[in-house]
């Protein structure tokens, strides 16, 4: 059994919270699991006591009350999911506005009789109407009255309310707070410091209005932070990272499920781009490469079926200009079908499309106007398109031409994109004397992640002994050493890498691509995890923020060439495809 000073630091850094304070009852709390652990007939059953007002009582926009999406729920839930073999009730005693003293009078009569196991109270909300004192007074009535007991108490510092600044030292709700971990601490009490954990988000920049159902009642979302703090008492490190397994499980495929019902509507919406979402587009491949990841997790066959019926649709053939990087993209998810199905059809024309390309090469500058530049990799995109393409060609048949003619082209790009003063890349030759608006050069998140995203496919894709392997490995670390550095405080990267003050708000899409690089460079041991674990595990818990309740990836940055402005509505079929490659990866090293 790790200590309870491990476990807190091991939730801090698995759920990306700075700040979450706990105290006391360490044997008590231990025995709880124990008890959970039990099997039939030697377990019993196990009671969870949540006393408080309107929050634990699941209320949203008021007066709708949403029970299950309410902490005392979710725990059960989470509990469950990790003690098969437990008998374990969820008992809410909680009343929608009512305050300490109240809670405190019907202590005796209400909430002892359920024999808890473990109590909770949550009140500061509410005792903001009868003050410090008078609400001391209740608190510590009710917490002696339940060591009498012996039952063991976890105290909430409140959630936020909106109408308050949460930022003020000297607000209501903070001095509240204080009072509450002076308790846990004198009275040696275990202790969730949701308070301090919104603030801290709060510092990070986040906007506390996706945590809310109203300005003081969490919605879902909300409830699910101050579910993984109570969670500390109940997990070790493996069952952590089972959970953890689980959880992300399960937002990928309500992630994957919302693409599924809105694709075909984002295939007749298109965008002002010829083709942007034609079935073999480049956007749309993206995200099928995404899919794939998640269909070799599921046990759904709907996910490969969904994947066969577009290559059909294709015809399994690639776009209309051979030449053109974004036209055969497509060849990825036809090569990773056709890595399961084995069937030649799925990669024939891919196959006679990259020989002609190579039998028949372009010699164009990459000065992006000038003439045929684009039947060449002239743009940074173009690196994940095209290059990855020929690499996971060249590991299906083993004929070394497709890797020779891959990185010679790249190199071409290389030489004329990428800055290695910066260990970044330019979008196109267009952006090299640019600058944004705080004097910075102009480095686009994505196009720089669509690079990341590209090295870690040709890396896995070239054999062990290729000669130039070395020069992407090296790259990719270069780029990660320097992409890491640039992460904001909540966990994200923006659309301008260099100029965060002039695009303020996080963009998924490089965010995604930045994760999954991370983790896979983590898992495969080309990043050193002392360094960038933090970094990962801090930007994967940013990208689950950005997820609606329905599955919709927000934040995604619409098709573009560079920075432009994002909010939490906008999504595309690549912000999909990215986010469920990142968290394919990070649950590979969960299971490290």
């Amino acid at each position: 059994m790790k200590n309870m000073k491990y476990l807190y630091l091991l939730l801090c850094t698995l759920l990306g919270f700075d700040t979450m304070a706990q105290t006391g009852q360490s044997i008590e709390f231990t025995q709880i699991r124990q008890e959970l652990q039990k099997k039939w007939p030697d377990n019993r059953t196990v009671n969870l006591v949540f006393h408080g007002h309107s929050v634990p009582s699941g209320y949203a926009n008021t007066p709708n009350v949403k029970t299950l999406q309410a902490y005392p729920h979710q725990v059960l839930e989470a509990v469950k999911e990790i003690y098969p073999y437990a008998v374990v009730n969820s008992i809410t005693t909680s009343i929608g506005g009512e305050n300490a003293e109240q809670g405190a009078k019907r202590f005796k009569q209400e909430v002892l009789p359920h024999r808890p196991d473990i109590l909770f109270i949550d009140y500061a909300l509410n005792d903001r109407s009868i003050g410090l004192e008078r609400a001391l007074k209740a608190w510590e009535k009710m917490i002696k009255e339940a060591q009498k007991q012996n039952i063991p108490i976890i105290l909430l510092t409140p959630t936020p309310d909106l109408t308050e600044d949460i930022l003020d030292d000297k607000s209501p709700l903070e001095q509240h707070s204080r009072q509450i971990r002076r308790l846990a601490h004198d009275y040696k009490t275990g202790l969730i410091d949701c308070y301090a954990t919104f603030k801290e988000k709060r510092k990070n920049g986040e906007d506390l209005n996706i945590y809310m159902s109203q300005s003081n009642h969490p919605n879902e979302k909300g409830h699910r932070v101050v579910t993984k703090l109570i969670l500390n008492y109940f997990f070790e490190e493996a069952q952590w990272n089972e959970y953890c397994q689980k959880q992300t499980m399960t937002i990928m495929k309500k992630v994957a499920d919302w693409q599924l019902m809105n694709f075909e509507n984002q295939v007749r919406k298109g965008s002002q781009w010829a083709n942007s979402h034609a079935y073999w587009a480049w956007t749309n491949a993206t995200m099928y490469i995404g899919m794939a990841e998640w269909a070799k997790m599921s046990d759904d066959p709907k996910y490969w079926d969904f994947l066969l019926t577009m290559g059909e649709k294709n015809k399994w053939q690639t776009g209309p200009s051979i030449y053109f990087a974004d036209d055969i993209c497509i060849i990825q998810p036809y090569a990773i079908l056709f890595s399961k199905y084995k069937e030649p059809y799925m990669i024939q024309n891919s196959v006679e499309t990259l020989d002609t390309l190579i039998a028949n090469p372009k010699h164009n500058s990459l000065s992006y106007y000038s003439e045929g530049s684009h039947s060449r990799w002239c743009w940074c995109d173009a690196l994940f398109m095209a290059p990855t393409s020929f690499a996971r060609i060249g590991k299906i048949t083993g004929e070394p031409k497709y890797f020779e003619f891959m990185d010679k082209e790249f190199r071409i790009t290389y030489d004329s994109l990428y800055s290695v003063a910066d260990s970044l890349f330019f979008r196109d030759t267009r952006y090299i004397n640019m600058r944004e608006q705080n004097g910075e050069k102009v480095f686009w998140g994505r196009g720089n992640g669509w690079v990341t995203g590209a090295l870690t496919f040709i890396i896995d894709n070239m054999p062990a002994n290729a000669p130039s392997r070395n020069f992407y490995i090296t790259l990719f670390r270069q780029m990660m050493g320097k992409i890491s550095t640039l992460q904001d405080k909540q966990g994200f990267w923006h659309s301008s890498l260099l100029d965060i003050a002039s695009y303020p708000m996080p963009e998924t899409s490089s965010s995604a691509f930045f994760t999954y690089s991370l983790f896979w460079g983590i898992n495969r041991g080309y990043l050193e995890k002392e360094k960038y674990l933090s970094i990962a595990e801090k930007a994967w818990h940013a990208l689950t923020s950005i997820v609606h309740e329905d599955g919709k990836v927000g934040y995604v940055q619409p098709i573009g060439a560079d920075p432009k402005k994002v909010d939490i509505n906008d999504t595309e079929v690549y912000g999909t495809g990215t986010f469920l490659m990142a968290a394919t990866e990070y649950i590979k090293y969960l299971k490290h």
